[in-house]
Order: structure tokens, then C-alpha cells, then sequence
């Protein structure tokens, strides 16, 4: 895993939830988003694969969160960065 390129995808989505969140997307979501990538951000930064790293029976959710909020046009630059951390996310 690539964990610097991990690094910086899950910074763009917090960055972009930071700056440019949509408007129409659940703020609880949106937290529920940020505070999952913060996680996957910071297990990379320390050369751990953050799903390893979850409590025992936890799970990622935020691309179900994801596909479920975000379907405008402008919400889809969104859910196009997070689509990037799940690609790394899964690749070897």
C-alpha cells in the first residue's frame, strides 16, 4: 500500500469537506466522513494500514455514507475523492 498517496487522498476529502462541502449532504455525514479519513490519514502517516488498524468488529463506512449522500453534480467532485482513498485503500 502507498500509504504517502494514502495520506494525501484521505487530506483531500477532509480538505474539500473543510472548504467546499456540499450543501445539501447531511452534516452528521459529512463529520462521519472527515473524522473516518482523519483516521485513515493519520494510520498512514505512521506507515499503518489504517483498516488493520480499526477495533475488532469495526468497519469503514464512509463509501456507503458516500454512495447513499452524494449525487448532484457538485456533490460528485466529493464523492470522486473518496472513491480515490477506496482505490488505494484495496490496492496491493
Amino acid at each position: 500500500m502507498d500509504y504517502q498517496a494514502l495520506l494525501v487522498a484521505a487530506n483531500d476529502v477532509i480538505a474539500c469537506i473543510d472548504n467546499n462541502a456540499p450543501r445539501h449532504t447531511s452534516a452528521h455525514v459529512l463529520t462521519s466522513i472527515r473524522n473516518q479519513m482523519v483516521f485513515i490519514r493519520d494510520n498512514a502517516a505512521a506507515g499503518r494500514n489504517p483498516a488493520t488498524e480499526l477495533s475488532s468488529g469495526s468497519k469503514f463506512t464512509y463509501a456507503v455514507l458516500a454512495s447513499r449522500e452524494l449525487a448532484s453534480p457538485d456533490e460528485m467532485v466529493l464523492q470522486d475523492l473518496i472513491d480515490n482513498v477506496t482505490k488505494l485503500m484495496i490496492k496491493k
